[in-house]
């Protein structure tokens, strides 16, 4: 099939999208006190409204990449993009805080479908693919640590609705566009779609991420002493899930093993680069959520800033980030993924010791020179991942690769949410060191990766 159009158009489109999508997905940190207040909600609120969006956002991707391959990228991609849109444009007008919830699960789902995009990057442009896919995580990227400065400012001077409001038209602009100038791609799917495995995956990822997230407030809100109750029932709703992630995952398994044309093509996984790629980016993923999270409640709680001058600190993290990817797309075009994926992961743990060892008390200039180091840090590693995991996979299976690497990035938010919410008591300095100590340590691991790259450019020269 003949591509007529621009890799300009297929960036442009692809990147505002997965902007957007991931601006959602941490736009209602600051503002949420305001959200649960407006609503008369309790604490319980305060999870369900962070994790209705995280949930479907994760865990459908590699469903979505798979549906793709079968019934065309394209169709997908403006479902998934019309939905966040509409979503968008009512989740502001909720009239209580299960409508919320209900309609920000909705906008998660069309979030996580909007990141299928990146198969159109991975399968149309074959030429500085680094720079494009850089470009592409830069966006990814952006987005992410962006969301809780830009809800600050919105909640701020337009009241908390607004966040809602300001994502919908810039979507709607794009759906017409994508409508008119995207291609469909060639499908590579064959016979029917195995829904018994896609269902029992996203029952049983879709428990494991709540559970994760249930896990962290549970140990949060009772070693706080706010609620033991809380604590206490968090804690036995996060075993059932649990359990029930068992019970799908053991479903998923049966079913791979049993069905003629399974959800998951498991060759892919004996592709090295390809899955380095993927733990490359779950571990990209644990460094940002450390520091676009922890960082403000740190200065916030500890260091006594508000929630706009705690925001207004990961502004330097965004702005380089946004930079810093496409230059590192730029450099893994010319010296392949090695350097910008050792140079990226080597600055972050750095970065992360900088910040365990200075702690809140740190002055503005050193904090801003800190964020920068992030950012950089950060930035280099997108394109590297995703070239990895993304350019060694059979052309058939590009929907596939797709989806399962965005879902390992995403699922590095989850793990990282129960992990690092066990550490957590939000007035003890101790915590926030022993969690960026923790992400140093997870960052050191991800420069050893590199050693398996190394060692398949050298088999593949002999």
């Amino acid at each position: 099939m003949k591509n007529d159009v621009s890799p300009f158009t297929i960036v442009a489109i692809t990147s505002i999208a997965t902007f957007l999508s991931n601006l959602s997905a941490g736009i209602v940190n600051v503002p949420l006190p305001k959200i649960v207040q407006a609503f008369h909600g309790g604490s319980f609120d305060l999870v369900y409204v962070v994790i209705s969006y995280l949930v479907p956002y994760a865990v459908v991707m590699p469903v979505v990449g798979k549906l793709g391959d079968a019934c065309g990228h394209r169709r997908i991609f403006l479902w998934g993009l019309g939905l966040y849109a509409l979503t968008s444009a009512f989740a502001g007008y909720a009239p209580n805080i299960a409508s919320l919830v209900a309609l920000h699960t909705l906008q998660g789902l069309g979030g996580g479908i909007i990141l299928v995009s990146i198969v159109f990057i991975s399968a149309q442009i074959r030429e500085r693919t680094g720079l494009a896919l850089g470009t592409w995580r830069a966006a990814l990227l952006s987005g992410t640590v962006a969301g809780p400065v830009v809800g600050g400012y919105l909640s701020a001077y337009w009241g908390w609705p607004s966040i809602f409001w300001v994502t919908a038209p810039i979507a709607a602009l794009v759906w017409i566009w994508s409508a008119f100038a995207l291609e469909e791609l060639p499908r590579s799917g064959e016979g029917r779609f195995d829904w018994v495995g896609s269902l029992s995956f996203v029952v049983a990822f879709s428990a494991l991420v709540v559970a994760l997230a249930a896990s962290g407030s549970a140990m949060d809100t009772m070693a706080s002493g706010l609620s033991k109750a809380i604590g206490a029932t968090m804690g036995t709703m996060a075993l059932m899930l649990y359990g029930l992630f068992i019970v799908g995952l053991a479903v998923l398994w049966f079913n791979q093993r049993t069905e003629k044309q399974p959800l998951f093509d498991m060759s892919l996984y004996r592709i090295r680069p390809f899955v380095l790629g993927n733990v490359g980016t779950f571990l990209v993923c644990v460094g940002m959520f450390s520091a676009m999270m922890f960082v403000p409640l740190e200065l916030q709680y500890v260091g006594g800033y508000s929630a706009l001058q705690a925001s207004n600190a990961l502004l330097p993290l965004a702005v380089t980030a946004i930079v810093v990817g496409v230059w590192g797309g730029w450099l893994t075009d010319r010296l392949g993924e090695v350097t910008p994926w050792v140079m990226g992961f080597t600055i972050m743990v750095a970065g992360f010791i900088l910040l365990a060892l200075l702690g809140p008390s740190i002055s503005p200039l050193a904090l801003t020179t800190i964020m920068v180091i992030e950012g950089i840090g950060m930035a280099l590693p997108l394109a590297p991942t995703a070239v990895s995991a993304l350019t060694h996979v059979p052309e058939g299976s590009a929907g596939e690769a797709g989806g399962l690497f965005n879902f390992a990035h995403n699922m590095g938010r989850a793990v990282s949410l129960g992990v690092f919410g066990a550490m957590l008591q939000v007035t003890k300095p101790a915590s926030y060191t022993l969690i960026f100590l923790v992400t140093a340590a997870a960052m050191v691991v991800g420069v050893t990766l590199v050693v398996g790259l190394i060692r398949q450019r050298v088999a593949v020269q002999y």
